[in-house]
């Protein structure tokens, strides 16, 4: 198992845990069969309700926070009861301070673990609450699939925090990932300049869906071939989601800071 801290912007970055760890447990097993049934609306005709359902909800798991994405990839702890691990090495790309991603990463497993597991106590309450809702035949119980799906996200992010804290850190600045940004020329947050359409998209709607907007390379910010690049050197299918998911969200964000407020009345 190893963590890579991959810029996004020059001041800006996002963890990625490639791990060949397999699961054994029953619950990921069952995770595993519900993802294939989940695929199989993706494959219905786009006018129907399967299809309809199926695009919400991927434009929905998109929505959620990147860095629980990122710790739900860890392997738990009881995965690596057979082989434990002595470390975990954090590789970083040069162009990163070394102590800062040390400093982030620290402070991003402190306030995770109980933040997962508080809101994984939630869904977990609420699981018998759905569970009462009247299940027609053709229809699927929608409360129930969401809560189960976040009991069992917080979950997973919980016990990869767990693990994480449990074991040794070794940052290490990473010569493969030096290789591949040898060229790239990244800025910083305040200095990124967004597609002039992201203003008037505000201006047209409070809650804009920027997706396919800011999933386009966008000058000073990781292009999307170099995000490619970094999946098919680790051989890491996963990482390719996950980074565009990463790059999107902070884009996002950045976005709503600069605008969201620019058409808000003034109050005297």
């Amino acid at each position: 198992m190893r963590v890579f801290a991959v810029p996004i912007l020059r001041n800006r970055w996002a963890y990625y845990c490639h791990s060949n760890i397999a699961s054994a447990s029953r619950l990921t097993q069952v995770v595993d069969w519900s993802s294939k049934k989940w695929d199989q609306l993706g494959a219905a005709e786009p006018d129907t309700w399967k299809r309809k359902l199926y695009d919400r909800g991927n434009y929905f798991m998109n929505q959620l926070d990147y860095q629980e994405w990122f710790l739900k990839n860890v392997p738990t702890k009881e995965d690596t009861k057979e082989d434990p691990l002595e470390k975990v090495h954090v590789f970083y790309a040069p162009m990163l301070d070394g102590t800062a991603v040390k400093a982030d990463l620290e402070e991003l497993l402190n306030q995770r673990e109980p933040y997962h597991k508080k809101y994984m106590l939630y869904s977990a309450y609420w699981v018998p609450v759905a569970c009462t809702f009247v299940i027609v035949p053709l229809i699927p119980n929608i409360p129930l699939a969401y809560n189960l799906f976040r009991l069992y996200s917080h979950y997973k992010a919980f016990k990869g925090v767990q693990h994480l804290r449990s074991l040794p850190l070794d940052y290490v600045a990473s010569a493969e990932l030096e290789q591949i940004f040898e060229t790239t020329k990244l800025v910083t947050d305040k200095d990124v300049e967004l597609p002039s359409e992201v203003k008037s998209m505000f201006k047209e709607s409070k809650r804009p869906n920027l997706q396919i907007l800011l999933q386009r390379d966008v000058p000073g910010v990781i292009e999307l071939d170099t995000i490619a690049q970094l999946s098919r050197h680790f051989d890491s299918p996963g990482m390719e989601m996950e980074l565009k998911r990463a790059r999107y969200q902070m884009l996002a964000e950045i976005a709503k800071h600069r605008f969201k407020n620019d058409e808000d009345p003034v109050t005297p």
